[in-house]
């Protein structure tokens, strides 16, 4: 019996194994087409929208490009008129506008009168230089009766002084 026993067992162990089959059913093999060819046409989908996104992406390149390099140009520009402009200002300060004043004074009498043709940036230093020559000529009661502008130049001075000629 024993021998039986060790032969039955060397009998199992050179037999094969019956594998279990599961047959396939036709709807089983449609869902996997259906999944393959789905996966198959999302893979295409997606190459389409990396060829896409590669566009986009060569396109924004090329706008930043073109932003940078208008960018330069306006900052360019800027510093450009910036310079220009501080010249304008340097130059304008070292060339005061000045005018022509006519100043017509009064003394203490009514016929002693002057007149004076005076250069200077504004009407009050005009009056300012004209007091200032009163004041140094022993004319200190005169009173300043008009100042009138006559012409633009770029000079300040005393042109000339007169008397008044009065009509009797």
């Amino acid at each position: 019996m024993k021998k039986r026993q060790f032969s039955e067992k060397n009998n199992k162990s050179t037999f094969p194994i019956p594998s279990i089959v599961i047959p396939t059913t036709l709807h089983s093999c449609t869902i996997e087409e259906n999944f393959i060819s789905g996966l198959s046409s999302l893979k295409k989908e997606e190459a389409k929208l990396m060829v896409e996104m590669k566009q986009l992406l060569d396109t924004l390149d090329q706008l930043q490009a073109k932003l940078d390099i208008i960018t330069d140009e306006k900052s360019n520009l800027l510093a450009s008129m910036e310079r220009n402009l501080l010249s304008e200002l340097d130059n304008s300060k070292s060339k005061a506008s000045y005018a022509l004043f006519s100043v017509v004074t009064w003394g203490s009498s009514w016929i002693d009168g002057l007149v004076f043709t005076v250069m200077a940036e504004n009407d009050v230093w005009a009056k300012e230089l004209v007091r200032q020559w009163l004041n140094s000529n022993g004319r200190e009661n005169h009173r300043i009766d008009k100042v009138r502008a006559l012409v633009s130049r770029d000079v300040r001075a005393i042109i000339s002084v007169g008397a008044l000629l009065l009509d009797v």
